[in-house]
């Protein structure tokens, strides 16, 4: 086996780091000017058997030091440090006679990627190559490093994949990436960073769009592969995630480190405003209707807007020296989300799904699904990866048939029936997405796009005012707007024609934890605003818990529990629920 293996090399001491940066620099442009740093300054180690983690904002710097490590920073970038040492060896190149550096050649760094090095990224099925299957993808990363004949080489793959939990390893070996699910293509991509027994592992936001149980899962595999004594670089915006995984942690903001060390002080006694403003917005914890996001909302502007009531009062903050968010008591507030009681004392039903049964050849996606969704409530929908959440969402949305049941919204009939006789009615319907830039025409501004959910120019500024955006970025396209912008952009226009009921899937799973809280603020300030009802649909149990005044857990296509979120939280009662919670990590520093 080529280059390192195991936890050290041969003759080097055992406690050297596996990884060594000292005052690294990342930038675009010229080197000699240090022009375009997007990262400067940055030193940390990790060491065999120990695990640091980078948190940070998008943009913050976390990524573009991960990927330098392994000598994927792109094009017309440059690297500058002290020191950049993989297994006590430097990956900074060699100085030119003008002093310039020239870094490794290609060859040098697939030699150390994979065999020294192994990189897990988010988006296994983009990582992972959709013509081959995983076995081929596993064996690879052995024939390049290592001396193993074919026979041995798939003996090998069947253990790896055995060794990170996949089932019927010998079955899956020959399914390509598009035949599994999140969770096994994110075992099968660990298996191949590991193959060569790389002394060092390194993992960005690599369970962000994983549901709790199967995160769980892929995070004690971590635990197993670090115990065992490699040396793992985490970076994720997910504190609760760090918390349990983590020895150190470095904070990052605008390429800086502003706050390092052991993750039970950085977490637990943290000393920089930035390091409070990001465990703050953790919303596990906060009660319903409490700020997560820091600035201070500013005030909606006068629009056409379906009113129940005056407008609400902004949502309260946290009081002066309050503990952060993962300290707040679990006992959520009464919600202040619903409107004002109606004649009857309950607020009308504004979406209502009855017996809704969907097939898809032997296999039921949805069976008799039963739920009520009252006026200015939100309804958390939750559960694992395939119980049906999604097949449930496109009913209600009237995107797919139900081959049984009947969904109503506003009192009238929605689902079965024809789109034509949908169709003057598709405005009391709006849907928000995880991947907002997916939703858009690419070649669209961002006016163009609200224009066509307004039926026309006037009202778009003001929409965008109404989703805290300049009305300036109306001429703008949907690249050039960051991730939380983008997603304003796709609230503003499921706003647009004024909707009863929102479907909101897995609408901030994709954003950084303080785009996030400042996202989550605008729903519920819109929602105590316009009386919109919400159907919330995320894997993140703290997220639906903030936002929800009633939670539905599904199960194998069935709502296995229902009720009010205090009560599911803290006494659920099915078996499914209850492993849900437990497998939902928690922010904490002990």
């Amino acid at each position: 086996m080529s280059g390192m293996s195991g936890v050290a090399a041969a003759g080097s001491p055992q406690d050297a780091p596996l990884l060594r940066v000292e005052n690294l620099a990342v930038g675009f442009g010229r080197a000699a000017a240090r022009a375009g740093a997007v990262v400067e300054g940055v030193s940390f180690e990790v060491r065999a058997g120990r695990t640091v983690a980078l948190v940070g904002e998008s943009g913050s710097g976390k990524s573009v030091t991960a990927r330098t490590v392994v000598g994927l920073t792109g094009r017309g970038s440059w690297v500058a440090a002290e020191a950049l040492e993989v297994s006590g060896a430097s990956v900074l190149g060699v100085i030119r006679a003008d002093g310039t550096r020239r870094g490794l050649p290609a060859p040098e760094w697939r030699r150390i990627r994979g065999a020294q090095v192994g990189l897990v990224l988010q988006d296994a099925l983009v990582s992972l190559d959709p013509l081959r299957p995983i076995g081929r993808e596993i064996g690879d990363a052995l024939r390049l490093h290592t001396p193993l004949s074919a026979g041995a080489r798939r003996e090998r793959v069947l253990e790896l994949l055995e060794s990170v939990g996949m089932p019927s390893p010998a079955e899956r070996i020959g399914q390509r990436s598009g035949e599994l699910s999140g969770g096994l293509r994110q075992r099968a991509l660990i298996a191949s960073a590991l193959a060569a027994s790389p002394g060092l592992l390194i993992a960005d936001e690599p369970t962000t769009a994983l549901d709790t149980t199967v995160q769980a899962q892929i995070l004690s595999l971590f635990e197993e592969v670090v115990a065992r004594g490699t040396g793992l670089l985490f970076i994720s915006h997910d504190l609760a995630v760090v918390s349990r995984l983590a020895d150190e942690v470095l904070v990052m903001r605008s390429g800086r480190v502003v706050e390092s060390g052991p993750v039970e002080r950085v977490l637990g006694d943290p000393q920089h405003d930035y390091t409070k403003q990001l465990l703050r917005a953790v919303p596990a914890g906060v009660p319903r209707g409490v700020r997560l996001s820091v600035s201070a909302e500013p005030a909606a502007p006068a629009v056409d807007a379906i009113r129940t009531s005056p407008p609400a009062p902004p949502l309260p903050d946290r009081a002066p020296g309050a503990p952060p968010a993962h300290a707040v008591a679990a006992s959520p507030a009464p919600s202040t989300a619903s409107p004002p009681a109606r004649a009857a004392g309950e607020p009308s039903a504004a979406l209502v799904v009855r017996g809704v049964t969907k097939r898809f050849g032997d296999r039921v996606a949805v069976d008799e699904v039963s739920l009520e969704l009252r006026t200015g409530t939100t309804l958390g929908l939750v559960g694992e990866s395939g119980s049906g959440k999604t097949t449930l969402a496109r009913i209600v949305l009237g995107l797919d048939a139900p081959d049984a049941g009947v969904v109503e919204l506003g009192g009238l009939p929605w689902v079965p029936g024809r789109e034509s006789l949908r169709r003057p009615r598709r405005a009391q319907l709006g849907a928000v997405y995880q991947d907002a830039l997916s939703s858009f025409d690419p070649r669209l501004t961002v006016g163009s796009i609200l224009t066509d959910a307004l039926g026309g120019a006037d009202g778009v500024a003001e929409l965008l005012r109404e989703v805290d955006l300049s009305p300036e970025l109306a001429r703008r396209r949907p690249r050039e707007l960051s991730g939380g912008q983008r997603q304003r952009v796709s609230i503003a226009r499921a706003l647009a024609r004024r909707p009863r009921v929102l479907v909101l899937d897995e609408p901030v799973s994709a954003l950084d934890v303080s785009v996030q809280a400042q996202i989550l603020d605008l729903l519920d300030r819109l929602q105590r605003e316009h009386g919109i009802a919400y159907l919330f649909i995320s894997h993140d149990l703290g997220v639906v818990r903030h936002m929800s005044d009633r939670i539905a857990v599904m199960g194998s296509g069935r709502i296995v529990e229902e009720g009010p979120a205090a009560t599911v939280f803290e006494h659920p009662e099915h078996p499914l629920t209850r492993s849900l919670l437990a497998a939902a990590p928690t922010l904490s520093h002990s």
